[in-house]
């Protein structure tokens, strides 16, 4: 038991430290949607299926903002996302919207700061048990974005 906590401490001394030092600069983006690539399947009002197809240029036509401060505080829209992973240029981060009994979904962000590029996706299940309202939904989108390094 003794080792297993000395291993425990000595994995948190060196990770711990390694993911709050972050070389990132802190950054603004105001961002738009260029292309979104999405599948989507479905269920009729009778609650049979409809075949799941890609779209190939859907658009949410929005603006997204992006604020990071170091080293670990990342919002979107106002709101914070987690970040999964950080190293020079490059930031994982995800944001979860408020899961209720008839959605769970999640946004995944890849931010490269030296090509000034935000990419993005997004699962999601929305429905309950009723068949006639299940939705499957993926989608993939790419950002146009002005970047303001500080």
């Amino acid at each position: 038991m003794t080792k297993r906590i000395i291993g425990i401490s000595l994995l948190m001394l060196f990770v711990i430290p390694i993911h709050a030092q972050s070389s990132n600069p802190g950054f603004n983006a105001t961002c738009k949607d260029l292309n979104t690539h999405g599948y989507r399947a479905a269920n009729d009002l009778q609650g049979n299926s409809m075949p799941g197809g890609w779209t190939t240029s859907e658009k949410f036509n929005s603006t997204w903002q992006f604020s990071f401060t170091p080293p670990d505080k990342l919002f979107i829209d106002g709101k914070p996302a987690y970040i999964l992973a950080q190293s020079t240029g490059v930031i994982i981060a995800a944001e979860a919207p408020a899961a209720n009994s008839n959605s769970a979904g999640v946004w995944t962000y890849a931010i490269h700061l030296g090509m000034k590029k935000i990419v993005a996706s997004q699962v999601n299940a929305a429905g309950n048990f009723d068949p006639r309202t299940q939705i499957i939904k993926a989608r993939t989108t790419n950002f146009n974005c002005d970047f303001d390094l500080n």
